[in-house]
């Protein structure tokens, strides 16, 4: 079992999620899916 902590966001425009090891987004993220930026992503409380 894995202490480290990961954060899930979910794209708000086509539903994609990604998990990242950091509590933000790289400001530079663009959705592989849809294509949009980090800005149209929420975090998913687990």
């Amino acid at each position: 079992m894995s202490d480290e902590k990961t954060y899930k966001f979910v794209c708000v425009v086509c539903g994609f999620e990604v998990e990242v090891d950091t509590p933000e987004l790289p400001k530079d993220y663009i959705c592989p899916v849809c294509g949009v930026g980090p800005d149209q992503f929420e975090a998913v409380e687990e």
